[in-house]
């Protein structure tokens, strides 16, 4: 296990058999991915697209089931597979050059500062934004984009996250576009960095004088899952989810029936914020990383 412990990348390739059994009752590619599991190694694993059945199909489904520090993919042949090695190595080679997370919040604070302030309008309503820096970072993007506003808030429409009849204001503002569109705005950036915010207004209409006090999760889930295909453009890279103006609200659904009553948080915190880099990011790999996202939000801003 020498070579494994200091290996910077460990690749793993899958066939149909599970090879020589050692007496632990592990093969020796298992004993290798699970040490450089446990050692938190970037492991590459490729797996043959052929039938399996016993152990070997038993530690498929464990590499299957490993997302942390891990690039997967299936070959039916020697040409596929050296085509996914050099996929593999290319985006590993894409995340160690990535900026890190300090270099990422910078980026954020730098590009939000004009941006920002035009949707910050007093309102108490707790909003999520999602941000995005592609990695690598790009240039001149600014043109095309500033050309399809209306193309992207139709998008916003057919996701539920606006409607035809509020219509849609531009916004361009040096190296910035986007639009705003009623409760939404959406601000790209020259370099590819783009971020979306939506406020989580309650209903007017409400007869619950308790409604504003709490934050839906479905909700946030549904705009956190529509930002990814909105904003992207199916690129990695480091992904940003914050609520803003949470003190003192229920992170919890509200009630279907008007209520007299709440046991109000006491907690005072004005915002949360979950950050993670993604290379390669496909909405499966960003939707496992929103569970984790929720599971954490909901433990820290329990009652």
């Amino acid at each position: 296990m020498t070579e494994v412990d200091q290996a910077d990348v460990v690749i793993v390739i899958l066939g149909a058999d599970f090879g020589f059994k050692t007496p632990s009752g592990e093969s020796v590619t298992q004993q290798e991915f699970r040490r450089a599991k446990a050692g938190g190694k970037r492991v590459l694993a490729f797996l043959q697209d052929v039938p399996v059945e016993g152990p070997q199909e038993a530690f498929r489904w464990e590499v299957s089931d490993y997302v942390d520090g891990l690039f997967r993919a299936t070959f039916r042949n020697e040409h596929e597979l050296s085509d996914a090695i050099v996929q593999a190595l290319h985006q590993l080679n894409v995340t160690r050059a990535a900026i890190s997370e300090q270099e990422f919040v910078e980026r954020l604070q730098q590009g939000q500062g004009h941006g920002q302030r035009h949707w910050n309008n007093g309102s108490r309503d707790t909003r999520v934004e999602i941000a995005f820096v592609p990695q690598p970072e790009l240039s001149g993007t600014l043109r095309q984009v500033h050309s399809e506003h209306e193309t992207f808030f139709l998008k916003l429409c057919q996701a539920g996250l606006s409607s035809l009849k509020d219509g849609y204001k531009d916004f361009d503002q040096g190296d910035l576009t986007g639009i705003n569109a009623g409760n939404v705005a959406w601000r790209h950036h020259d370099s590819g960095m783009a971020w979306f915010s939506v406020a989580l207004t309650t209903d007017r209409s409400s007869h619950d004088p308790f409604a504003g006090h709490y934050i839906s999760p479905s909700r946030v889930r549904n705009t956190a899952e529509a930002a990814f295909g909105l904003i992207t453009h199916g690129r990695g890279g480091w992904f940003q989810l914050s609520l803003t103006d949470i003190s003192y609200k229920l992170f919890q659904e509200p009630p279907t029936v008007a209520s007299s009553s709440l046991s109000m948080p006491h907690r005072q915190e004005e915002q949360i914020v979950e950050r993670q880099l993604l290379i390669p990011a496909s909405q499966a790999a960003y939707n496992r990383w929103l569970d984790d996202v929720f599971f954490r939000m909901g433990r820290k801003l329990a009652g």
